[in-house]
């Protein structure tokens, strides 16, 4: 994944290869956020260009992963609904699948996504962003709402996903949380 020059933020050359975190640092309003959006493909840089696997075209939710820093669930679903969205409808993610038991969501399974505190809703994000193993993994503050075993178990699955292979690019203000990644971007 590369990225060139994002509104409000500047320029910026980032290459993330496969297997490879990145964390982008820095503190409020320095684009952290703006960047992931370019990234994601929901923003458009402004001049260059956003390559993904080597194309400008945004890869599709099975290759690409958004854990977004506002908590995106569809509160009319249930948590397990919200999980299975990854896998495009095709199947079902249970409740006692490892990821999810890791992330202490399973017996939350039922409820709606409105029913379930902002820590929860971002464990549930986590957890479909994981679930479908992308290739690029976009983490926008992703441990805000944790507590610290909570936030390091999440730590640990994303450090994880990059150890397998995929891209991930980590936003966050908190240089420890910085600390998993292979390199920095301070913004």
């Amino acid at each position: 994944m590369r990225a060139v020059e994002a509104r409000g933020v500047g320029p910026v050359d980032l290459a993330v290869p496969a297997g490879e975190m990145v964390a982008l640092l820095g503190p409020s309003l320095t684009g952290k956020t703006t960047l992931v959006h370019v990234l994601a493909g929901w923003s458009r840089p402004a001049p260059g260009s956003v390559t993904w696997l080597g194309s400008e075209t945004v890869p599709p939710w099975s290759t690409l992963a958004v854990v977004p820093q506002d908590i995106a669930l569809i509160e009319e679903l249930t948590v397990g609904e919200n999980v299975s969205l990854a896998q495009g409808g095709r199947t079902s993610v249970a409740p006692d699948h490892p990821l999810v038991a890791r992330l202490d969501i399973g017996h939350l399974w039922s409820r709606g996504g409105y029913e379930i505190s902002v820590g929860e809703r971002q464990r549930t994000m986590v957890a479909r962003a994981l679930v479908g193993e992308p290739a690029i993994l976009l983490a926008d503050e992703p441990v805000a709402h944790q507590d610290a075993v909570r936030a390091e178990t999440v730590l640990a699955l994303l450090r994880a996903s990059a150890d397998a292979g995929a891209a991930v690019v980590l936003a966050t203000r908190d240089p420890e949380v910085a600390a998993i990644a292979d390199r920095t971007l301070e913004l």
